[in-house]
């Protein structure tokens, strides 16, 4: 892949032009990385009780929906964001999978898988947090287990 760099006084916020001949998948991964790379770049504010908290990606183990109400897990504590379950897997990089219609988390603290009733495994992450993994995204985590 060729790239090219044009300085020019006249521009006054950076862009990226991407000329292909098709859309590939490497295309269209290259693209959202770019698009997210300057957007807080993995962090984002959690609210709890009358404080904000800035929330780094790396931090963030689990992320749930609860009565139309997004959650996310940092350690030991549960911070209230302002963001939808989409907009946060898609902030927060490719170490996030959704693992449900409710529940999204952080790859990188997944300890175990076990099997549980009609398909469906049960995720245990290295901070003891529990969740559970539906059918719809076991193909997914297969994929990211190597399996």
């Amino acid at each position: 892949m060729r790239v090219e760099v044009n300085i020019s006084e006249t521009v006054t916020e950076p862009y990226a032009v991407i000329h292909t001949n098709e859309m590939t998948q490497e295309i269209s991964e290259l693209a959202k990385e770019i698009t997210q790379f300057g957007h807080s770049q993995g962090m984002i504010i959690g609210y709890q009780e009358d404080r904000m908290v800035v929330l780094k990606a790396e931090e963030i183990t689990l992320i749930r929906v609860e009565n139309e109400k997004v959650f996310v897990v940092a350690g030991k504590e549960t911070y209230r964001v302002q963001k939808r379950m989409y907009e946060l897997m898609e902030q927060l990089g490719k170490d996030f999978m959704q693992v449900s219609k409710s529940a999204g988390i952080n790859l990188k603290f997944l300890e175990s898988v076990e099997p549980s009733f009609n398909g469906v495994m049960l995720l245990r992450l290295k901070n003891g947090e529990k969740e559970y993994i539906s059918r719809k995204y076991v193909p997914q985590l297969k994929k990211y287990l190597g399996l």
